[in-house]
């Protein structure tokens, strides 16, 4: 059975935009019917402040912040479900691990990184190493744009304190293997704290934070089908209990001198949650995990591989690579850049949207050393939900067709 061909139908926004081909999962996937019930749900009917545990409704708040939390140490497979904390997206999660992780960095020390990192990568850690003075170096990539593992002998040395890289890029699609390349930083220097973005990978693989070994990962809800405004930080315990915090406020200390010097830290993992967390959204992105979960996402894998798989003999069959630059056939990851010769990316966004009601992205995709790699700052990106088909995928090689022409077109 095949599970995904009526999936379309449980989605709010495609059955309200009939025409619609949204392929910008990459930057938000849409959601699905139960999230957005879930969320009313607890609006409705329970709507209290996990802080307040006095009374009955507050207490099925908080009894449903750790739920959650339970929930997601098993669908990353974390150890300790104080290793779990809730974010207000992504963005947020690497800011808390690379300002917290600051205090621990000196003069010289240094942290690598690739050039195809979304800004939320590496512009916290640009900032920590301006104001420590350590030093950030790139990592060498293969022609697939996927970290070289056997090169990782020629930037890892003594002074190395952090790496930090993309489990799947936003913009070339490389899949990284993150077991191995964080086996080979370990036998090459084991105290190296290695942090993961997860934010594009973790609706689309399967993702082991104990298999993995990793020390620190980020994941955002909003692309994973869940509502905005929630992430997730995880941590090794005895790393994650280093972090200083970057927010401060209420439910996360135990007491404050007298003379208003001093403060105490309450435990993981309410230390690094200050202020009333956005449970409403919490008790969304729980039911975007089941949604995930009942799927299965090695079957949403394959079924987006499939997708790219068909999108990539069609290219060849209609001769589309003529015109049109792909930077990353070569690989089944859930996207797919390019860019049509002569042709400013946003017009052809504009183009696909007006005359053919596709939903993609032009830009750098928060990218901003792109050039770096692929040799252009800018492309077109489309990118693959559970709610994509082969139809949709023939409705934009026949719009792809007519690129070339596209102002006539449009006028």
């Amino acid at each position: 059975m095949n599970i995904f061909k009526n999936i379309k139908q449980e989605f709010p926004v495609l059955n309200n935009n009939k025409e619609l081909v949204y392929f910008d999962s990459g930057a938000t996937t849409l959601k699905h019917q139960s999230v957005i019930q879930a969320e009313i749900d607890y609006l409705n009917y329970i709507s209290t402040n996990p802080h307040s545990t006095d009374y009955k409704l507050g207490y099925k708040s908080i009894e449903f912040l750790n739920e959650t939390r339970k929930l997601t140490k098993e669908f990353i497979n974390a150890k300790d479900e104080r290793e779990i904390i809730f974010t207000n997206g992504a963005t947020h999660a690497l800011n808390q691990i690379a300002f917290g992780l600051s205090h621990l960095l000196n003069e010289g020390d240094e942290i690598l990184t690739t050039s195809l990192e979304h800004s939320a990568n590496l512009l916290p850690w640009v900032n920590v190493a301006n104001k420590t003075k350590a030093v950030i170096k790139p990592l060498f990539l293969t022609s697939e744009y996927a970290i070289d593992i056997n090169k990782l002998d020629q930037v890892i040395n003594s002074k190395t304190k952090i790496i930090t890289f993309a489990h799947i890029s936003n913009t070339t699609g490389y899949v990284n293997d993150i077991k191995a390349i964080i086996k080979k930083i370990r036998s090459l220097k084991d105290d190296v704290i290695v942090v993961v973005d997860a934010a594009q990978s973790v609706a689309h693989a399967k993702v082991d934070v104990i298999d993995w070994d990793v020390d620190f990962l980020a994941i955002a809800s909003h692309k994973m089908y869940g509502p905005f405004g929630v992430g997730v930080l995880y941590g090794k315990y005895h790393l994650l209990d280093q972090l200083e915090p970057i927010f401060y406020g209420g439910g996360m200390s135990l007491e404050i001198s007298k003379d208003f010097k001093d403060y105490k830290l309450a435990s993981l993992p309410n230390k690094l949650e200050a202020g009333t967390p956005n449970i409403s959204g919490i008790a969304a992105f729980n039911q975007a995990i089941k949604f995930i979960t009942s799927l299965d996402v090695k079957k949403i894998a394959e079924h987006e591989h499939n997708l790219k798989k068909y999108l990539i003999e069609q290219i060849k069959i209609n001769d589309l690579d003529k015109y049109i630059t792909f930077y990353n056939i070569n690989n089944y990851s859930p996207l797919l850049i390019f860019n049509v010769r002569n042709i400013n990316p946003q017009d052809i966004a504009h183009f696909l949207d007006i005359k053919y009601d596709i939903a993609s992205r032009a830009g750098a995709h928060c990218v901003r050393r792109l050039a770096d790699v692929i040799g252009t700052e800018i492309t077109v990106r489309i990118t693959f939900g559970v709610y994509n088909t082969k139809i949709d995928v023939d409705k934009l090689v026949d719009a792809l067709k007519n690129a070339d022409k596209f102002l006539d077109a449009l006028f």
